[in-house]
């Protein structure tokens, strides 16, 4: 659907139940695709929408990443050659993970496997393979650069890192829409029938809250998310502010953890807060493991917890 003047939102199936929309801008003189789903979305929607509103893909100048995750840039390869004269951007720190699905593999989806025996296995890291096919990426960003579209229609590249450390979001400053990609997660991350799917999955806790604090203070009518409904008028700033406060609130139930504890790793705070904390299925409880971490190692800088190993070498967090 078109959801402001010449920003359509397309929405993309993968999984049982899971979606991820995508963003299309179209102007009189370039045209930019925000994200390429997984694999199989290019074919499955991305084009076949392009189809049904009679875009030539032949006129898709940029594809912008918004971030480095499988259902964000899988579908970089199948896009590219379905349009190979469009350039693909992303933010300069998260370009390795980016093109390189080995790379990102190792660097996100398996980072919790030495120092807290959290991890995919090898099934689930093959289905991350064959979901993703990376490509190299034409040229990267810092965040602040505009995208000419039209004559007097000009969209920005906003930096807001929390989720990884590179995230875009792009800014239409026409229709005040932003299309935030993860920038900011709510209380947990939706399925297609807006039901919790699974944790929030910010990770940097100090960034993610600034960012939250940056948009808070930005002119945001319209907020065109990634797994979430739009979010319009004042509901914008609910939004954002629930991000933050579910954020913190986890900060502050970890504290109570330890203080009936004693001392926990990050699978047993991850087991025993995280049903206490949202509804989503079971099976995808341990995906809180990248907000508790990052929570963890924010109370750790602040000298609220001490980072310790157990008798199993898995690190884990007691009061001082």
């Amino acid at each position: 659907m078109e959801i402001a003047p010449g920003i359509h939102r397309i929405k993309c199936r993968f999984g049982a139940k899971r979606m991820v929309y995508v963003h299309l801008l179209i102007g009189d003189g370039a045209a930019l695709l925000v994200d390429t789903g997984c694999a199989h979305n290019p074919t499955q929607e991305i084009l076949p929408y392009m189809q049904r509103i009679g875009f030539d893909p032949a006129r898709l100048t940029y594809i912008v990443i918004s971030h480095s995750d499988s259902d964000h840039q899988g579908g970089n390869a199948p896009m590219k050659m379905a349009a190979p004269q469009a350039l693909i951007l992303c933010h300069d720190l998260d370009r390795p993970w980016i093109e390189d699905t080995e790379a990102l593999i190792r660097g996100r989806y398996s980072q919790f496997e030495a120092d807290h025996a959290i991890g995919y296995g090898e099934t689930g890291k093959q289905g991350i393979r064959e979901s993703c096919l990376s490509s190299p990426v034409d040229v990267t960003l810092t965040g602040g650069e505009r995208f000419r579209l039209s004559d007097g229609w000009s969209v920005e590249a906003i930096h807001t890192p929390g989720h990884t450390w590179g995230h875009l979001a792009i800014y239409d400053p026409r229709s005040r829409t932003l299309i935030s990609g993860e920038a900011t997660m709510w209380n947990a991350i939706l399925d297609e029938a807006w039901q919790p799917a699974m944790p929030p999955t910010y990770c940097y806790v100090d960034t993610y809250l600034a960012t939250q604090d940056r948009l808070l203070a930005m002119e945001i009518d319209q907020l065109a998310s990634a797994h979430w409904p739009v979010q319009q008028g004042p509901a914008v700033a609910e939004f954002l502010y629930e991000s933050r406060n579910f954020c913190l609130l986890v900060e502050t139930k970890l504290v109570e953890l330890a203080v009936r504890r004693g001392s926990f790793t990050l699978g047993d705070a991850v087991a025993t807060l995280g049903p206490t904390l949202g509804y989503w299925p079971t099976e995808t409880n341990q995906d809180f493991s990248y907000g508790m971490a990052g929570n963890l190692d924010r109370l750790t800088q602040r000298g609220l917890l001490v980072k310790t190993h157990n008798q199993d070498g898995l690190v884990e967090w007691r009061l001082p």
